[in-house]
C-alpha cells in the first residue's frame, strides 16, 4: 500500500516539478572515504594517484560517468584503428577500434559525451557539438596527443592576479618537469626545462613529414614566422609537435600513466565507473562539504569524504555539478527551486572556446608511398604496430604548429595522408590548415537544464558573437596559405574553392559557415582573488564552501594557445602538493 502511495506522491511531483522527476530508485549510504574526486580525466586520474601517495593512509573514491579504458571494447588490440579495412583478419563481432592506437578513429559514442550548444544566431543559426571525454583517461584517452607546455606569458598573465603570484612561470616550471618522461630531449642541454623521470611519456613525431620542410621554415621566416621549441624554452613561434605516446607506440593517457596496476591493486583505491554525480553533500550548516550523490543505473548512491571533494568534471559538467547542489547565481537556482548553499555569480558564466576553421589543400607531391591507402591500411602495417610499436600507426600527422611569437597566430598543418574516403577525394595528397583564435571577446554560458538540473545543462558556445573575433581567424588562413604556396608545399584550393578564397566578404562568411569549437573550453569555475567574479582561490578551493576544491580546465580564467593536457598534468601535481601542505606542511616545488 505504501509503495502505491509513494508513487502516486512521485507522479504529482512530477507535474507540479518536473526538475526532479525520476523514476523510483533506491538511496543507501556507501562506504566512508577520506577522499572523493569526481571524473577521472586528465586531472581527476592524476589526484587520485598522488591523494594515495601522498597519504599512504587514506582511502580514495574517484567516481567517473563513463566506462573503464580497460573495457575490452578498448583494450582488444585484434580491433583495428580503421574496421573498415581490416576485415579479413578481425573478429566479426568487432565494430569499436583499439583506442591504444595513436593512429586511429574513435566512435564518439563509445569514449566521449556529446554536447550540443544552443542555436548560435551569429552562426546562421547553427548549433555548436562537442565532445567531452566519458572514459577513465577522459580526454587524454581520445584526444589527439598534443604535447605542449603553455606558454610564459600565459603564466605570467594569470600571476598577474592578486593571489595568484605562484603561477608565475618558474613556479610551473618544476611541476612540467616533475610530471614529464621526455624521451627525446638532450639532458646536456635542457637538463634544467625537460624532465626524464616523470609518469607522462612525451615523444617526438614517430612519422616523418612528407612535405619540404626546409622550404616551409624559410618560406615562414621570411613571412615573420619564427621557429621555437614550446616545450623546452615556452617562447611562441613555429615549432615542432610533440605527442604523449609511448615507447611502443601506444597511447599514454591518464589512466595508463597514473592509475596503472599499482593503484588500481592498492585496496585503499576504489574506482566506480558508468557513475554520474548528481550533487554535493553539506554538513547541516551549509558550510562545508561532505560526500557526493551520484547515479549508477537506476540507483541513486551517496558517499561521504572525510577530509575533502574534489570536482575534476570537465568545463560542463563542473559547473553543472556545482549549481545543482546550491552552489552558483542565486537568481538562477531559486527559479528552479534549488536551495542557495552560497550564492556564487560566477559559476557557469566566462565559457571561453577557441574558435576554429579548416581549409584543405592539394599537394604539389604525388601520392607517396607512405601515404598510399593501400600500404598505410594494410595487415602488415597494422602487424607492425602491434608487434614492435612501430610504423605509421605509432605516429600521427601535425608535426608543424604556430602558437603565438610575433604573428600573435595559432596554427597546426595536418598531412591527412590516406583517409580520401572521409572528404570524398580521390587522391590522398592534400592536407588540412587548422586555425584558432586563442583571444576571443565573445563569452558563453552554462546554465542548468530548466527540466533535468541532473542532465545535460543549457550551453551558450558564443563562438564569433563579437565580430572582431573572426577577424584574427581570417588572417591566419590568409597568412598561412601564403607560406604554404611560396614554399612550394601546395599546388591548389578543395575547402574552400580559389572564388572564396580571392573574394574576402565569401571567404568571411566561409569563416562562419565552417567555424566549429576547438573542445578547449575552459573557465567556468574561473580561479580568482574576487568571489563575485570567480570561483575557486589560488588553491582551488570553492569561495565560502569548505572541503570542497575544482580541478580541471574549468578553472582557467583565460584559454591557453597549446592544447593544454600537460599544463593539466602539471598543474594537478602542483594542486596536489598545496594538498599536502595544507595537512603536513610540506611547501610545494617553486614557491617564490
Amino acid at each position: 500500500m505504501y509503495k502505491h502511495v509513494f508513487t502516486l506522491i512521485c507522479i504529482i511531483l512530477c507535474f507540479t516539478m518536473p526538475v526532479y522527476c525520476l523514476e523510483e530508485t533506491t538511496t543507501t549510504t556507501t562506504q566512508t572515504y577520506q577522499w572523493i574526486v569526481v571524473g577521472a580525466g586528465c586531472s581527476g586520474a592524476t589526484l587520485a594517484r598522488k591523494l594515495l601517495d601522498y597519504f599512504p593512509n587514506d582511502k580514495v573514491l574517484l567516481l567517473e560517468r563513463g566506462i573503464d579504458n580497460l573495457d575490452p571494447v578498448f583494450t582488444d588490440e585484434t580491433c583495428s584503428p580503421e574496421p573498415h579495412i581490416f576485415n579479413t583478419t578481425r573478429p566479426v563481432n568487432c565494430t569499436y577500434p583499439a583506442i591504444i592506437a595513436p593512429r586511429r578513429s574513435v566512435s564518439p559514442a563509445l569514449g566521449s559525451h556529446i554536447y550540443t550548444s544552443i542555436p548560435q544566431p551569429q552562426l546562421r543559426n547553427r548549433s555548436i557539438s562537442f565532445g567531452a571525454g566519458n572514459v577513465t583517461g577522459g580526454g587524454t584517452s581520445i584526444n589527439g596527443m598534443v604535447a605542449f607546455r603553455a606558454l610564459r606569458e600565459e603564466f605570467e598573465e594569470i600571476s598577474s592576479t592578486p593571489g595568484l603570484e605562484e603561477y608565475n612561470y618558474h613556479a610551473f616550471l618544476p611541476y612540467y618537469k616533475k610530471m614529464e618522461n621526455n624521451q627525446n630531449s638532450n639532458p646536456k642541454v635542457f637538463w634544467d626545462r625537460n624532465g626524464n623521470s616523470g609518469r607522462v611519456p612525451v615523444t617526438n613525431h614517430k612519422v616523418g613529414s612528407i612535405f619540404n620542410e626546409k622550404a616551409f621554415l624559410k618560406a615562414s621566416i621570411a613571412n615573420g614566422i619564427h621557429p621555437t621549441d614550446i616545450n623546452t624554452i615556452q617562447i611562441g613561434g613555429l615549432t615542432k609537435a610533440q605527442a604523449t605516446i609511448t615507447e611502443n607506440g601506444r597511447r599514454a593517457s591518464s589512466a595508463i600513466n597514473y592509475l596503472d596496476s599499482t593503484a588500481r591493486n592498492n585496496y585503499r583505491f576504489t574506482l566506480k565507473n558508468i557513475s554520474k554525480v548528481r550533487r554535493i553533500l553539506f554538513n547541516s550548516a551549509g558550510t562545508a562539504a561532505t560526500g557526493v550523490e551520484y547515479r549508477t543505473g537506476n540507483q541513486i548512491l551517496s558517499a561521504l569524504a572525510t577530509r575533502e571533494v574534489i570536482i575534476s568534471a570537465g568545463t560542463v559538467e563542473s559547473p553543472r555539478i556545482l549549481k545543482s547542489s546550491g552552489i552558483g547565481p542565486s537568481a538562477e537556482l531559486q527559479s528552479l527551486g534549488i536551495p542557495v548553499i552560497k550564492n556564487l555569480p560566477a559559476v557557469g558564466t566566462n565559457y571561453f572556446e577557441k574558435p576554429l576553421t579548416l581549409a584543405n589543400f592539394r599537394l604539389t607531391i604525388p601520392d607517396n608511398p607512405k601515404m598510399n591507402t593501400s600500404i598505410v591500411l594494410s595487415n602488415s602495417t597494422f602487424r607492425q604496430w602491434k608487434m614492435y610499436g612501430t610504423g605509421y600507426l605509432a605516429g600521427w600527422n601535425n608535426p608543424w604548429a604556430v602558437h603565438g611569437g610575433s604573428s600573435d597566430l595559432d596554427a597546426e598543418f595536418h598531412e591527412q595522408g590516406p583517409f580520401p574516403d572521409t572528404t570524398g577525394y580521390n587522391f590522398t595528397n592534400w592536407m588540412r590548415l587548422i586555425c584558432w583564435n586563442a583571444h576571443t571577446k565573445s563569452r558563453g554560458s552554462i546554465k542548468l537544464n530548466t527540466t533535468d538540473i541532473y542532465g545535460n545543462p543549457i550551453i551558450d558556445v558564443a563562438l564569433l558573437r563579437d565580430p572582431s573575433d573572426a577577424d584574427k581567424l581570417i588572417e591566419c588562413n590568409y597568412k598561412f596559405r601564403k607560406i604554404l604556396k611560396e614554399a612550394g608545399i601546395i599546388s591548389g584550393d578543395l575547402l574552400p574553392s580559389t572564388s572564396v578564397w580571392e573574394n574576402p566578404t565569401a571567404f568571411r562568411d566561409y569563416v562562419y559557415s565552417i567555424v566549429s569549437a576547438t573542445q578547449h573550453n575552459c573557465g567556468t569555475c574561473k580561479l580568482g582573488s574576487d568571489s563575485s567574479v570567480a570561483v575557486v582561490d589560488g588553491r582551488h578551493k570553492v569561495f565560502g564552501i569548505k572541503n570542497l576544491r575544482v580541478m580541471d580546465y574549468s578553472i582557467f580564467p583565460y584559454v591557453l594557445r597549446v592544447n593544454p593536457a600537460l599544463t593539466l598534468y602539471a598543474l594537478s601535481e602542483k594542486l596536489a602538493d598545496y594538498i599536502r601542505e595544507d595537512y603536513q606542511s610540506s611547501p610545494p616545488l617553486g614557491r617564490v
